[in-house]
């Protein structure tokens, strides 16, 4: 059995591309921009939380006093 054509149940694999499974060659779900909306204003936010954390380190640490 040439390990590089066939998935774990003998199969060909037919789907080669980076949307595909590469053991099996299922081809992975697609879904549209609208249902992928997230959060919003994600970066906004973990922006705010990144320099937050960043001020209390400094204070905590004493680095300007």
């Amino acid at each position: 059995m040439d390990h590089d054509r066939y998935g774990l149940d003998g199969m060909p694999i037919s789907c080669r591309g980076a949307d595909c499974d590469p053991v099996t060659g299922i081809q992975f779900p697609r879904y549209s921009e609208g249902d992928a909306g997230g959060i919003p204003h994600l970066r906004l936010v973990l922006a705010v939380m990144m320099a937050l954390f960043v001020a209390i380190f400094i204070w905590q640490s004493n680095i300007f006093g």
